[in-house]
């Protein structure tokens, strides 16, 4: 891994994950390129998790011990939940995740095409789509990810060309969205960045500096 690019964000990556961040050279959102080709190849199918009430999975989905799975939720693989994990009721998890141990993803949150490290918590009526969420990240009630611009163009960061139509953004570890807040596509926040509105974020870099105060 380039320590130097992800130094900012990331004090550690889960050992399950650093095959996806060991090439990426240029760019953060590099892992999101090879998540896809991943998780065909490292998902092995099983199910260790705790289950109340009706939940539907399909595809290949691995959930790991302690793990929680409650009445409602869906999972369509690939999709790889680590230990001690949390899916709330009427989550849905839409296929190419990943996430690390400790993580919740609640009550109508919506996750798809995202890499989610340790401790991450999207608790409540949220959307992460085409993103990186890194150790201990936290995002508010409502808090939503764009992932796509309405004229459907390429999303541009800084004046760097993702190559990606779809790229929600890269969170460093503890991070911060505050109530009903909305972001991106293509925001970038340095580790312990807290964002709480008002109103939508546009794409680019930010720090605990150059954040909005709330």
């Amino acid at each position: 891994m380039n320590t130097q690019l992800f130094e900012k964000y990331f004090d550690s990556v889960p050992e399950r994950m650093q095959f996806l961040f060991r090439r990426a050279t240029n760019t953060l959102w590099e892992p999101l390129n090879r998540l896809e080709e991943f998780l065909e190849d490292e998902t092995q199918p099983k199910n260790s998790a705790i289950i109340k009430g009706e939940v539907y999975i399909e595809g290949d989905v691995e959930i790991g011990e302690g793990s929680v799975i409650e009445h409602g939720a869906v999972i369509i693989g690939p999709v790889i939940l680590g230990k001690n994990c949390h899916v709330r009721a009427g989550a849905y998890i839409r296929g190419n995740v990943i996430a690390g141990d400790g993580c919740v993803i609640g009550h109508s949150t919506e996750v798809i095409r995202s890499i989610l490290l340790d401790d991450v918590r999207v608790d409540h009526f949220n959307y992460v789509g085409d993103s990186i969420l890194g150790n201990g990240v936290h995002f508010g009630a409502g808090a939503k990810v764009a992932n796509l611009r309405f004229d459907e163009k390429e999303i541009v960061v800084q004046g760097v060309s993702t190559g990606r139509v779809k790229f929600g953004g890269v969170f460093g570890d503890r991070c911060h969205l505050g109530l009903n807040v909305s972001v991106g596509p293509g925001v970038i926040f340095e580790k312990g960045t807290w964002y709480a509105g008002p109103g939508p974020l546009k794409s680019g870099l930010y720090n605990r500096d150059t954040i909005p105060r709330f």
